[in-house]
């Protein structure tokens, strides 16, 4: 009898595991780049109506499903956000290092929302909500960090030799992948 109850709870163990999402890390990067596509308008002042190039800390996956269901949802679109609650997202965890070295350069904390909020900083995505099985994806995270030039809107990014500090550790990190609320994978960026 212990042995068919051990067998069991085998099987129950074995088939929770292969339920879990399966995701593959294609490629990954990060780089620090201005907005050559778009900008920040100044609304006042003597420069009203001009453009200003935001530098950004952007980070680029390509994320494959290599399991056998699909991933994520678009069923419940948040018209705030305009991300589906229920679809695949992303987010980095900076480790010990990269979340020094950020203070260091930029003065408060860029991965979390809060801190962007006190700097008036935003930040950027563009997603794939759903993967079907064998499918890649494309994602960016792009981390306003400042604009180049003096002006009202938004504040200075730090300098050039801070900027390649910053790019040189922003793989010191984890990725965590999400559909919805639920975490569903963890993903070492350092290595």
């Amino acid at each position: 009898m212990r042995l068919i109850s051990g067998i069991i709870i085998i099987l129950i163990l074995v088939s929770g595991c292969s339920s879990k999402p399966s995701l593959e890390l294609i490629s990954s990067s990060a780089e620090i780049r201005d907005d050559r596509s778009g900008g920040i308008g100044i609304t006042s002042g003597e420069r009203e109506g001009q453009i200003i190039k935001p530098i950004s800390l952007s980070y680029n996956f390509v994320i494959k499903n290599t399991g056998k269901d699909t991933i994520g949802g678009t069923e419940e679109l948040n018209s705030l956000t305009f991300e589906y609650e229920d679809g695949i997202k992303l987010s980095i965890e900076p480790n010990e290092k990269l979340k020094a070295v950020t203070k260091e350069v930029v003065g408060f904390k860029i991965y979390k929302e809060g801190g962007r909020q006190q700097a008036n900083l935003g930040v950027g995505k563009t997603s794939i909500p759903v993967l079907q099985p064998n499918q890649d994806g494309e994602y960016t995270i792009d981390f306003v960090l400042g604009a180049l030039e003096e002006n009202p809107e938004i504040r200075l990014a730090p300098s050039q030799a801070q900027l390649d500090k910053l790019e040189k550790n922003a793989m010191e990190a984890t990725l965590v992948i999400y559909s919805g609320d639920k975490e569903i994978a963890r993903i070492d960026l350092h290595n």
